[in-house]
């Protein structure tokens, strides 16, 4: 079964490939067989997590896509909606000007006409033809001001009209992409959903071989797994900590020479630790988040997404004596997590990346707490408060460096 989501082939391995119980069996008393036997596990593991998290990735970038795609489509419903009430409004005042110019005219008609003519030529009592003279001229002007009025709106109208139908058409084009976009989201999603699964399934099944092999337990190879995980994440995290220090050490040296020797030139920008990298997995010292998620699509993408903000809280009230904290500590972690997620399992910065509960960035290190990160608050908060613990010790001392420096 090949999947493909979002434009991301993903060929995950077949039933045959994962090792049977009969071979895990068969291997027992043979050191080498052994040894090959778990080299294939961790090999079958390792796929199916890359593949699920393939298919996780996949469903958040067409979520951010359907993200996009609704706001333009907003903001298009909402210029066309304006540009219809600006016709409206100006047809209006085109029809009341040019009532006006028909009422100044047949007034006009009324005061001049045959009558006035005669007046001039054999009249007699000449202030009243003064009379009649100056308000005729009077109203002329009246009219000929409206009538320019009149004329003014009447373009108005036809310009705006022609705005109008842009706008409709360029709304009308939009809801299809977004109908479409939507569609491909909500595709990806159940791609996801399904790829998960199926990985957990399969994943119980190689854990509970690992340990027959190694007479351990399903439990304590997964902690075990996970752990290596993290490390190997901390000390990427640590490695490219270092480099982005070396790198910003290396723009300052430059820049201090160029000062030196009177150069006008800007220096070099050095690559400097930016506040958008993550986490490593529950380790690492640089930022998860730079202030919050900044809005998700709010449209249900699939059954798997819960967003249940009371839930994932007393998931985590329950989680922190594990690690150490107070009961106490619950204030600080609410407020932090209320400031970059909302508590929501599908919080999705569009613009940076960063995705869940916690905000990581990038996305996929929730992986490391699980295959179901993309769906489960729980994954999320593992993750999460494995991090916090590593980086700051406590979910008060995150809080207080997001408040210090809106990110943590």
């Amino acid at each position: 079964m090949v999947l493909i989501a979002c434009g991301v082939l993903i060929a995950p391995l077949s039933a045959s490939a994962y090792p049977t119980w009969s071979e895990v069996e068969a291997a027992k008393g043979d050191a080498s067989a052994t040894k090959r036997q778990v080299q294939t596990i961790t090999s079958s593991l390792d796929s199916l997590e890359s593949t699920a998290a393939t298919a996780s990735e996949a469903a958040l970038k067409a979520d951010a896509a359907n993200s996009t795609a609704q706001q333009k489509l907003a903001v298009a419903k909402a210029q066309a909606s304006a540009l219809a009430a600006q016709v409206s409004s100006q047809k209006k005042k085109a029809d009341e000007a040019h009532q006006e110019a028909g009422q100044l005219a047949a007034h006009l008609y009324r005061i001049g006409g045959s009558s006035l003519d005669s007046q001039l030529l054999t009249g007699t009592d000449a202030d009243k033809t003064l009379y009649k003279l100056g308000a005729l001229s009077q109203l002329t002007t009246q009219w000929q001001t409206v009538l320019d009025q009149a004329t003014v709106a009447s373009r108005s109208v036809s310009s705006l009209e022609a705005q109008a139908k842009v706008a409709a058409d360029e709304r009308d084009t939009l809801a299809s992409k977004a109908a479409s976009t939507l569609a491909s989201a909500q595709t990806a999603q159940q791609a996801a959903d399904d790829e998960v699964a199926s990985a957990t399934a399969h994943q119980k099944t190689l854990y509970a071989q690992l340990a027959s092999l190694n007479d351990t337990t399903a439990s304590l190879e997964k902690r075990y797994r996970q752990g290596v995980a993290a490390k190997a994440a901390y000390a990427a995290a640590q490695a490219k900590k270092a480099a982005d220090a070396r790198a910003a050490a290396a723009a300052a040296a430059q820049q201090q020479e160029q000062a030196a020797s009177g150069s006008s030139g800007s220096g070099a920008s050095g690559s400097g630790s930016s506040s958008g990298d993550a986490g490593s997995s529950g380790s690492g010292g640089t930022p998860v988040s730079s202030g919050g998620s900044g809005g998700s699509s709010g449209v249900s993408l699939g059954s798997g997404v819960v967003d249940d903000p009371a839930g994932a809280q007393a998931y985590a009230r329950g989680a922190l004596p594990s690690y150490g904290w107070a009961s106490s500590e619950m204030s600080c972690l609410v407020s932090l997590w209320n400031q970059e997620s909302g508590w929501r399992t599908s919080a999705l910065n569009v613009s940076s990346g960063a995705y869940g509960i916690p905000q990581a960035l990038p996305a996929i290190k929730l992986s490391s707490a699980g295959l179901d990160w993309q769906t489960s608050y729980r994954t999320q908060i593992t993750w999460g408060l494995g991090y916090i613990k590593s980086v700051y010790g406590s979910p008060c001392g995150a809080w207080s460096h997001e408040v210090a420096h809106n990110w943590y």
